[in-house]
């Protein structure tokens, strides 16, 4: 079991990776945000598991059915991540 629960934590790492950049970029874009705005929600970056999914879903962030659910990817790696430190997995 151990090497499946590796892979999956390694593919969601990468994916997590990849959606906390998605994440920044879109709020850097974003027009209609205003500076304490792009302040705040750039800041909340250092809680990505759960800023990341909150700008997805109630942010007013406007991504695709796709992108919502991939939102919830970082989450999923720190949850891995625990459960490799805490000895769940074995």
């Amino acid at each position: 079991m151990l090497p499946i629960v590796w892979t999956l934590f390694v593919v969601f790492a990468v994916g997590g990776f990849l959606m906390i950049a998605a994440y920044w970029l879109d709020v850097q874009e974003r027009p209609d945000l205003g500076v304490g705005a792009r302040i705040g929600w750039s800041a909340a970056i250092f809680a990505f598991p759960i800023s990341i999914p909150l700008y997805a879903f109630a942010g007013g962030a406007g991504w695709p059915p796709f992108l919502r659910v991939a939102s919830i990817i970082p989450a999923v790696a720190v949850t891995l991540f625990l459960g490799f430190v805490f000895g769940v997995f074995t």
